[in-house]
């Protein structure tokens, strides 16, 4: 160890700092470094002088409690606090001043806000967990006593229950221009349990029909930033949830302008008039059944021009139509066909030999059954299937008897849905002039970003499974999840344009093994204490990842400026 002299200008003024240093050698590059242990500038000169002098000539000797001597010298590490991660989630939730975003909440009751936000990115657990989880950071030295125990969390979140649109709103207004696109999604999340206020069965995305589940609704813009965020019973039908969020964007966020972006499930016709009532420009997938039979209108020669262009537009009645091709979904459909083709033909083989060795099946009972083939296997359409008696007709088809089961591929079916497959037809108000067919697929294809998030807040924030049982509390906690999620996708903007490609919450975790170590120095009569990073060789390369980002510099002044409120 040594004490190191530094100069730096501000305003046009130079500065001597001092610094209780040691040396290392970097594992990779073999460079020799230095990393500062403790802040000397604040010691007298002469007090300085000492210390430097003790280190020169004492020899340095360690106990078991962790105390270096030399000479007259004590230097002594104190505790221990995790660590740059969610300091980087304190760094960003000034930067976007959620303070003013909680004005309905208590100065004390943002803390826990808080507290639950930077639990949900890091580490998603329960309320009764939280406390455990936050006990070795700095926030929990800094926060009132109360501030993570459960019940005051559950009281908390009462508060973002009463104020669930508020918030939203809030959130809205700090944007400096209204959004180009808002794109429209829903996805369902489930419980444990079998009691919840708002639980329903209905269609789950996450294959959970045996749970109760509620369905979410969220508007993105066109570079993922969530809006606005609503919670529906679990039966709730995606059509039926547009109006409503139109109603919402118009009124409480004061959107005039903008590209509504839907899929096939939000479209319907009072959809449509709702959207074009609030003078909203719309893109819209067609629903499957007046997809197929636009496309099936269209002439084979127009039909050849997707494969030449990739989109052809037409007019039907006053009414834009942008039909797009997607290679990708093209060989998806075309996969499942085959394996769905294989796997009937391997079915009703074995079926055929039931039915004709013995009286297992009715008629009837026999046209069901391939029919509950074909339908599982998605080919219903693709096969021709005749059934005759083997011998005497019973009389009844409701009679069992041996049979007869032929079965072929309708080639022409299979050619027609060769020919559709990948294919999907948008209807949209934007006028050609301004967006050519093209343009048009580009910005539908944005709804994927909004699909992205819902993998996201299930895959990294762990929205599912819900283990609340009141409505108030489900909708709160759907709320922190937006919260948790708005400020994951500002950190992501801000790393992909510095060049990261990580997953946000997985950085984080990892800066979080950047720790805080106290450090205490006497030399003689004179003390200091102070904070310092502990920059061994994983937290050398962590800093070095934050200062590649170019958020070293504030997210070490957000910790400075809050070190000076903790307890010595």
């Amino acid at each position: 160890m040594f004490v190191k002299s530094a100069w730096n200008t501000y305003k046009g003024k130079r500065y001597q700092r001092f610094y209780l240093a040691e040396s290392y050698r970097d594992p990779e590059t073999g460079t020799v470094r230095h990393r500062h242990l403790l802040n000397l500038t604040a010691l007298p000169r002469h007090a300085i002088d000492a210390v430097a002098r003790a280190l020169r000539e004492g020899p340095t000797e360690a106990n078991g409690s962790g105390e270096l001597r030399a000479g007259d010298l004590k230097l002594k590490a104190g505790d221990s606090l995790r660590g740059a991660g969610v300091l980087a989630i304190w760094r960003w939730w000034r930067l976007e001043r959620m303070e003013d975003v909680l004005a309905g909440c208590t100065p004390a009751q943002r803390q826990s806000v808080f507290a639950m936000v930077a639990q949900r990115i890091l580490q998603p657990g329960s309320k009764l967990s939280l406390k455990e989880y936050l006990a070795d950071t700095a926030f929990a030295r800094l926060f009132s006593a109360k501030r993570l125990d459960e019940d005051e969390l559950y009281e908390v979140m009462d508060v973002l229950h009463r104020d669930f649109y508020e918030v939203q709103k809030r959130l809205y207004a700090r944007r400096e221009q209204g959004p180009f696109l808002c794109l429209y999604d829903l996805t369902s999340t489930y419980f444990e349990g079998t009691e919840a206020q708002g639980g329903e069965y209905g269609h789950s995305r996450d294959k959970r029909w045996d749970r109760y589940q509620i369905v979410i609704g969220l508007v993105c813009d066109e570079v993922g930033v969530p809006l606005a965020i609503e919670v529906w019973p679990g039966n709730t039908a995606d059509k039926t949830t547009v109006v409503e969020r139109v109603r919402y964007l118009k009124d409480r966020f004061k959107i005039d302008t903008a590209v509504f972006v839907g899929d096939a499930g939000m479209y319907t016709q009072t959809n449509v008039e709702a959207l074009e009532n609030a003078g909203f420009d719309y893109i819209l997938r067609v629903d499957w059944q007046t997809q197929r039979s636009q496309l099936e209108a269209l002439a084979p020669q127009q039909l050849d021009l997707f494969d030449q262009y990739g989109v052809v537009e037409w007019m039907e009645e006053g009414v834009r139509y942008v039909g797009c091709l997607s290679e990708a979904k093209r060989e998806r459909a075309r996969c499942r066909r085959e394996r769905g083709m294989a796997k009937a033909r391997e079915e009703l083989a074995d079926l055929a030999v039931t039915a004709a060795k013995g009286k297992y099946y009715s008629w009837t009972r026999l046209r069901e059954k391939v029919n509950e083939i074909l339908d599982a296997a998605g080919v219903k359409d693709l096969w021709r299937v005749d059934i005759a008696y083997l011998g005497k007709d019973p009389g009844s088809p409701e009679k069992k008897a041996r049979l007869k089961m032929s079965y072929t591929p309708d080639e022409q079916a299979i050619e027609r849905r060769a020919l559709l497959e990948g294919l999907y037809v948008l209807r949209t108000s934007l006028a050609a002039c301004r967006h050519d067919a093209k343009k048009v697929d580009e910005e539908y294809r944005r709804l994927q970003v909004a699909e992205r998030t819902f993998r996201h807040i299930k895959s990294y924030l762990k929205i599912r499974p819900v283990y609340h049982r009141l409505d108030r509390r489900i909708r709160a906690h759907v709320l922190i999840c937006f919260l948790a999620y708005y400020l994951v996708k500002k950190m992501e903007l801000a790393m992909r344009a510095a060049g990261e490609s990580r997953e946000v919450e997985a950085v984080l975790r990892l800066w979080d093994r950047l720790k805080l170590t106290e450090v205490a120095v006497e030399a003689g009569k004179y003390r200091q204490r102070e904070w310092q990073w502990s920059l061994g060789t994983l937290g050398s390369k962590i800093r070095e990842e934050i200062e590649r980002l170019g958020w070293w510099r504030s997210l070490d002044a957000q910790f400075r400026s809050l070190s000076k409120q903790l307890a010595p």
